[in-house]
């Protein structure tokens, strides 16, 4: 059987997947890096986080929803 969906639907949809994987990937882990050596240093790199947890833990979103565009 053929796929009968235009071609440009599908090029467009993994166009899509890739920027989100190679853009919020790496955003997210170099928060979550931000947020591990200011915890770590006591460098405060968002002025409403100073505990850093809020930095630490939306990195790591961003990477898990970055990651889930892997195809």
């Amino acid at each position: 059987m053929t796929d009968h969906r235009p071609l440009r639907v599908r090029t467009r949809r993994v166009t899509r997947d890739r920027a989100l994987l190679y853009t919020l990937t790496p955003l997210g882990l170099f928060l979550f890096a931000l947020g591990f050596i200011g915890s770590q240093t006591g460098f405060t790199v968002l002025p409403f986080d100073p505990h850093h947890i809020g930095t630490q833990v939306g990195g790591l979103v961003l990477a898990f929803v970055g990651l889930s565009h892997w195809k």
